[in-house]
């Protein structure tokens, strides 16, 4: 499986496994950067120091004396000879013996002399090697004419040009290998031939929840902990081909395994994908949900539908009070599936954006006041309790009042709907605690709570949901649509909703509105 890289101007980032990569390509040495000048070790620091200086003879004394010994020891031998042959009659011996010592010393120290140059610019040869070796790749050594030494400087600086582009070109590799892994979704796993793990992005110590750092240099199957994923792996060992299986975790965690070898050679090593097809499922499940849902309630009222006009088809339009009665039910049931067609395409244009909403300034009373007045005859029908408390000087909120009041229709009627006779329904708003402030400024909160049935653990996350309801809300009728409009009519005041409950207690069901100086989100 190939990664393909834009080679852009990708600037590298830093992320907390990139010493994971180290394993794979060696680092970038601190010199390397190409906003360093090349340079070379000043002739001071050199051992022995600059050429013909006494540290740098001493230098090369000390590293050739025996050489320096023969060779002062044979022009002496010669120039005694020679002062011998020549001077045997005129001057004794001990004249022929200084004098053949002062030439061999002469001629000793004009070779040391040219011995030290030699051994200085090999100094300054070796001294570039070493820092080389040291991951220095920009030293250099100066060009030293045509000689050996000059082609072997010339050839030493190629070779530290060379390292340094491919070093530069693998650092870059290393960098914008780094940033894909930091960024991508989907976990990676490498592994050497043996099965440790070599490098785990964050992506896949998230699914696996695993640190990264503590899952290096183990096995596969330590990390994974799981014998399903182990054996897609396994399976890829033995056949050095690509396996994949999709797996469950747990109960809401789906993922996806693809196992690879890598392209080149045999079990080299192996790439492990792992994709996260949690919120896939999730989608798949709401949509199930939902067709099944609009299924039941579409199936009542044609139901309902089909034997009215199969009772007038066999004789009902004969009685005129029979016959009038059926077509007022077939009205009733056609208007509930008119109005959840339009619930629906209200619901679908509020999620995409496309209702403008007309933001006014407005008091929290003006909101809240209507639609108790409106549903109060519905409570003392069902022997309800219908209360309002408002804190004092509120601010005003900047919403659309038409549907904010269509949220509080909602909630409230839901609340009348599910509370036993004898219960109590309470309507509050107030200014936010600290705890819900949005970006540090304040909003309204308004509440509204029940003393009915509750909601079960399990079915909260879910309550927003189209058409979702709980088994005993069945019996209530309704489309199931009123609380996901809330909770879209909600968000797109740049607010929050949730939920309270416990069952056999009751709920309370909150929503946040921005005050009238909190921008909107462009929406």
């Amino acid at each position: 499986m190939n990664l393909l890289v834009d080679d852009g101007a990708m600037q590298p980032t830093t992320v907390e496994y990139s010493s994971q990569l180290e394993k794979i390509s060696p680092a970038r040495p601190l010199s390397a950067d190409p906003s360093i000048r090349t340079h070379s070790q000043p002739d001071a620091l050199l051992p022995g120091g600059r050429p013909l200086s006494w540290r740098s003879l001493r230098a090369t004394t000390r590293d050739h004396w025996r050489s320096m010994l023969v060779f002062f020891l044979s022009m002496w031998l010669v120039a005694g000879g020679v002062f011998w042959y020549v001077d045997l009659e005129r001057d004794g011996l001990a004249a022929q013996l200084l004098g053949s010592l002062g030439v061999a010393g002469g001629a000793a120290l004009l070779w040391i002399g040219a011995f030290d140059l030699s051994s200085w610019r090999m100094r300054r040869l070796t001294s570039a090697v070493e820092q080389i070796a040291a991951g220095d790749l920009n030293a250099r050594v100066p060009a030293h004419g045509d000689g050996d030494i000059g082609a072997l400087s010339d050839a030493l600086n190629r070779m530290a040009e060379r390292l340094q582009r491919q070093s530069r070109k693998r650092s870059r590799e290393r960098d914008r290998l780094d940033t894909v892994l930091q960024v991508m979704n989907d976990g990676v796993i490498m592994l050497n031939k043996h099965g440790y793990v070599s490098i785990l992005n964050p992506a896949a110590a998230q699914i696996l929840n695993v640190k990264a750092e503590e899952s290096l240099d183990k096995s596969f199957v330590q990390v994974v902990k799981d014998y399903r994923v182990a054996d897609v792996w396994l399976a890829c060992v033995e056949h050095n081909l690509e396996h994949s299986a999709t797996l469950e975790l747990t109960s809401d965690v789906y993922i996806r395994v693809i196992v690879t070898p890598f392209l080149r050679g045999d079990a080299n090593g192996f790439l492990v994908l792992l994709q996260d097809l949690s919120h896939l499922h999730r989608l798949e499940t709401i949509r199930r949900d939902f067709v099944s849902n609009l299924s039941h309630e579409l199936r009542t009222p044609l139901a309902s539908l089909k034997a009215l006009v199969d009772t007038l088809r066999d004789g009902a339009l004969e009685d005129p009070p029979a016959a009038t009665h059926f077509l007022e039910r077939m009205e009733i049931e056609v208007d509930e599936m008119t109005q959840m067609v339009q619930e629906l395409l209200e619901l679908s244009r509020i999620e995409s954006g496309q209702v403008p909403l007309r933001l006014f300034p407005t008091k929290i009373a003006a909101l809240v006041e209507p639609i108790m007045e409106r549903l109060r005859p519905q409570a003392e029908r069902a022997q309800l309790t219908l209360q309002l408390f408002l804190e004092s000087k509120l601010p005003e909120v900047l919403v659309d009042t038409d549907r904010i009041r269509t949220v509080l229709l909602n909630l409230i009627h839901n609340a009348i709907k599910f509370t036993p006779v004898g219960g109590t329904i309470t309507v509050r708003a107030r200014l936010s605690a600290e705890s819900l402030k949005r970006d540090g400024s304040d909003v309204v909160v308004i509440s509204v709570t029940d003393s009915g049935i509750g909601i079960p653990a399990e079915e909260i996350p879910r309550i927003f949901e189209r058409f979702y309801k709980a088994d005993r809300a069945r019996s209530g009728g309704g489309t199931g649509l009123g609380l996901a409009i809330a909770k879209h009519t909600v968000h797109a005041h740049n607010g929050q909703i949730w939920v309270e409950s416990t069952e056999q207690i009751g709920s309370t069901f909150f929503f946040t509105l921005p005050l009238v100086h909190i921008p909107l989100l462009d929406r």
